[in-house]
């Protein structure tokens, strides 16, 4: 197998030479038939993204959109709002038990949704504040963003669920664990249509065997069988996972804000929106 990662100085260039050459351009589109899950992933492009259930503004999220950009690309998050709620994926949890800085060096790290309604896709449980999850997200996304000077990222999403479960079904699935079913796909979708940044070698469930597993299962031989198939790996640049990158930072926040935020939720900041 090909060395996973391509290095970020050399991915964008890659990328935009795959992109010129139409031939392999209709092989790969054919080999996800036909079917991009978005239009602004239409060639060319010079697309990073980063694949999270939900999008967030972690430290994460920040330190992906910089190096993307440095890297030459525009940043992109790819979501799977409807992927099942589990406590056993930490980054699920984290969605709505998001680990928060404050001002004065205050930390939380508060659950937003009852333990009976953590049932179903993790972007559509109800928080407490009445809005699914993936609007306290995105609203957090918007003032952490706001304030940033990086604006035009707010609205950089686009939703995979969809396609995912079409591109399983062209690969035989029925029922069960949709994954091994699309990630061919979903690696071929990174060969020609943006750069993938992940860290497959770390991350919060490096600790136990589920990551392990998972890679062994279905990451690598996806991997192969696009390399295989296409004869181009996947373009996939490593963002090192780091302690604390789950971490979303609300320290410019003034304390009224602070607490309008933590009693009526993170969309009652939206008409505050501003450089703070």
């Amino acid at each position: 197998m090909s060395e996973l990662y391509t290095a970020r100085e050399v991915a964008a260039e890659i990328l935009g030479e795959r992109q010129q050459d139409t031939r392999l351009m209709d092989r790969v589109r054919g080999y996800l038939g036909n079917y991009v899950p978005d239009s602004r992933l239409e060639l060319p492009s010079n697309i990073a993204y980063l694949a999270r259930y939900v999008p967030r503004a972690t430290v994460e999220d920040r330190l992906f959109a910089d190096q993307a950009r440095e890297d030459g690309l525009i940043p992109y998050w790819a979501s799977y709002v409807d992927d099942r709620f589990t406590t056993r994926n930490p980054e699920k949890v984290a969605t709505v038990r998001p680990s928060i800085d404050w001002s004065n060096g205050q930390k939380t790290r508060s659950w937003v949704v009852e333990p009976d309604k953590r049932v179903g896709g993790v972007g559509r449980l109800e928080t407490v504040y009445g809005y699914s999850a993936t609007d306290f997200q995105s609203a957090i996304r918007e003032v952490v963003f706001k304030n940033s000077g990086d604006d035009e990222l707010v609205d950089n999403v686009f939703d995979l669920g969809t396609w995912y479960k079409q591109q399983a079904i062209r690969s035989g699935y029925i029922e069960g664990n949709l994954a091994p079913f699309y990630y061919t796909a979903s690696m071929a979708l990174a060969t020609m249509f943006g750069v993938l940044y992940e860290d497959f070698d770390g991350g919060p469930n490096a600790a136990s065997g589920d990551l392990k597993q998972f890679m062994d299962t279905v990451v690598y031989p996806a991997f192969n069988k696009v390399e295989k198939d296409l004869g181009i790996k996947p373009l996939i640049v490593q963002l090192p996972y780091r302690e604390g990158m789950e971490k979303t930072d609300l320290s410019f926040l003034d304390i009224e804000q602070s607490n309008r935020f933590k009693t009526l939720g993170s969309r009652a900041l939206l008409p505050d929106m501003m450089v703070l």
